[in-house]
């Protein structure tokens, strides 16, 4: 289930697919999970559905000259 975390302090908010990656998020880049409001998002699945066309997307490669 989709997981939404909120900041204590400035209200920041951040939407993960799951609560694990929503609690390492937490723990590594934001300062603890105690200072973080979990919230499931209703209706949500886990995993977006792909669907079963194929789609090319360009990719430019980038160099230094």
């Amino acid at each position: 289930m989709a997981v939404k975390i909120t900041h204590h302090t400035n209200g920041q908010q951040v939407r993960f697919a799951n609560a694990d990656g929503a609690r390492r998020y937490a723990e590594i880049m934001g300062g603890g999970v105690d200072k973080w409001d979990f919230t499931d998002v209703p209706g949500e699945p886990e995993l977006p559905k792909m669907s079963g066309s194929v789609v090319n997307v360009p990719v430019w490669r980038m160099t230094s000259k």
